[in-house]
């Protein structure tokens, strides 16, 4: 059973409370009894009742101000009171609905009406309850995010509203900082969404702790967070900084920010390693207003990871510029491969022991209609962003497959032809089928293709790595593993893949002769490559200083200028019928 309902009653006249506690306790409610106002309200203070009822004139404190104290305590908005007076003057009626009372009733008091007055009141009072309670929730979801409990876009854009307005007042500076986690993609495709939430979870709480009072972030009354903090989406933060006297404050909590999210964290028992890019924006010297200010804050952000992440960046008025060229440079790369404006370029990789052509490596080229042939550094990683990259990779290995075939069809032996790809292109569930239906199109031999990846691609999954390796492995398609020297992959990783050839970074190669350390690497690397029956390529051969070494330590192949840059398919063309 539920406990009887608890009516405080406050009345100086003993005689009137023993006839209202009489009348109430029958009625099935428990109830306490109090003097006068003052008693009325410690009462209370001990303890809420469900409902109160108050004769309006007593001593020490009347009725009308023991009301109004009573709706200042915690819970005590929430609470029925029904005033008792003798007084019919309407005066005195809108006094008592002035102090917070919710009814009243006049003396004499007819009791056997009082309990189903009181019920009506406390069933009226628990519904408005729950409607405002509902409100309170929907209130809160409209404004806070679900799964960190910070502040979102829409509350904390008024919010900064309020900042800037009371900025301009009083002459001061107002930091905005758009903070973006590196890498956080790979941490939801490997691990799981769970694991990302909860991850965006310890982020929030993260930064929460990294603020400080001297910060100038206030806090709203009842609020777990600082003000100034907010998830606005993703993996996406804002912080707005207050008060300050120069950027150098500014940088300051920012780079305490980037400190704190450094460190490692434990999701799903798996330490993890995460780190975020920071652009700042200044009230007023980036924007006056607050459109502005969120705008240039995201695109200093933005060159912050693209110069290399776990960096802090604030905004210059130049970056507007070449956010507008970025901008002109996705939408022309989204019309490339429909307009037909990607090449394939190929650069000789030659057998040491036969100085013959072994192979060749694949190198996309955008032939720009205006700006000519560009570079893949200056679009691949825009491709990457706007999910190009997969059709692009995909274009890329059919033109080279096609190319391939026209090669053998003409009596050439171009060797196995490599294809750089991405990492999400890799984990593309259908990318194994792609490679299968491209070989079967063009009726290529097996092991005519090569797929080049970089450690860290294959580190990032290595069980799904391993996986998709082994079933290209069935086809005949290798991986040469691109950059070797510069990850972190592992002696068992590297016994367990199917793997063609390890191609050393062309830094070791360039400081041979010069760098000690640099040659024993690439000693160290030949060598254990040779142990795990592995073909070694050299990338980045310019001199023949550089190849008589390498040949010396027993490299298997090189590419470089030595023998020929990038070269177009009817340059090859050449250079394999010379051969031949």
């Amino acid at each position: 059973m539920n406990p009887p309902q608890c009516v405080l009653v406050v009345d100086d006249d003993p005689a009137e409370r023993r006839l209202l506690f009489a009348a109430l306790q029958r009625a099935g409610f428990e109830v306490i009894e109090a003097a006068d106002g003052e008693q009325g309200l410690q009462a209370m203070r001990d303890r809420l009742a469900d409902l109160v009822l108050m004769d309006v004139g007593m001593p020490v404190m009347d009725g009308f101000a023991a009301c109004a104290e009573l709706r200042k305590l915690p819970g005590g908005d929430r609470i029925p009171v029904l005033m008792m007076t003798g007084l019919h003057d309407m005066e005195s009626v809108a006094r008592a609905f002035e102090a917070g009372a919710s009814d009243f009733l006049t003396k004499p008091i007819q009791w056997a009406l009082l309990p189903h007055r009181v019920r009506f009141m406390l069933r009226a009072s628990a519904a408005i309850n729950d409607i405002l309670e509902a409100q309170a929730q929907i209130q809160h979801l409209a404004h806070y995010d679900a799964l960190t409990g910070l502040p979102n876009r829409r509350l904390f854009i008024e919010r900064l509203h309020q900042a800037i307005a009371n900025a301009q007042r009083r002459g001061e500076q107002v930091a905005l900082m758009f903070i973006d986690l590196d890498h956080f993609k790979r941490i939801n495709d490997t691990l799981g969404h769970s694991a990302g939430d909860e991850l965006l979870r310890t982020v929030g709480a993260r930064l929460a702790r990294s603020m400080r009072p001297l910060d100038s972030l206030g806090r709203v009354p009842g609020e777990a967070h600082p003000s100034g903090i907010a998830r606005i989406g993703g993996d996406e933060f804002i912080v707005m900084l207050t008060q300050l006297h120069g950027p150098t404050d500014a940088a300051s909590v920012a780079r305490r920010l980037l400190a704190s999210l450094a460190e490692p964290v434990i999701i799903q028992q798996t330490e993890l390693f995460i780190g975020a890019s920071i652009g700042v924006a200044m009230y007023p010297f980036d924007g006056a207003d607050v459109d502005t200010l969120l705008k240039n804050a995201d695109t200093a952000m933005y060159r912050a990871k693209a110069g290399g992440r776990g960096a802090l960046q604030f905004y210059d008025h130049s970056m507007n510029a070449r956010a507008r060229e970025r901008l002109v440079m996705e939408a022309a790369l989204r019309r490339a491969l429909e307009h037909s404006e990607f090449v394939l370029h190929y650069q000789p990789r030659v057998d040491f022991r036969s100085g013959r052509i072994a192979g060749a490596e694949a190198l996309i080229r955008w032939q720009h209609p205006e700006r000519g042939l560009v570079p893949p550094n200056e679009f691949i990683s825009i491709a990457e962003e706007i999910g190009m990259i997969t059709p692009i990779g995909e274009w890329a290995m059919a033109q080279a497959c096609r190319q391939s075939a026209a090669w053998r069809a003409a009596g050439l032996n171009p060797g196995p032809v490599a294809v750089n790809l991405a990492a999400s292109h890799l984990r593309h569930p259908g990318l194994v089928a792609l490679v299968k239906c491209l070989l079967s199109e063009n009726a290529l031999p097996r092991a005519s293709l090569e797929i080049e990846v970089t450690e860290s691609m294959l580190m990032a999954d290595p069980e799904f790595s391993i996986t998709t390796a082994r079933q290209l492995g069935e086809l005949g398609v290798g991986l040469a593993i691109d950059d070797f020297g510069t990850g972190y992959s592992s002696l068992g990783m590297l016994k367990r893949l199917p793997i063609a050839a390890l191609k050393i970074d062309p830094s070791f190669v360039r400081d041979l002769a010069s760098d000690a350390d640099h040659a024993a690497i690439v000693t160290a690397i030949i060598a254990m490559a040779h142990t795990l029956k592995l073909k070694v390529i050299a990338e980045g051969v310019e001199t023949a200083v550089q190849r008589a070494f390498l040949a010396a330590q027993g490299c298997d192949e090189f590419q470089g200028y030595l023998f020929s840059r990038p070269i177009d398919a009817q340059a090859l063309t050449g250079l394999l019928e010379t051969q031949r």
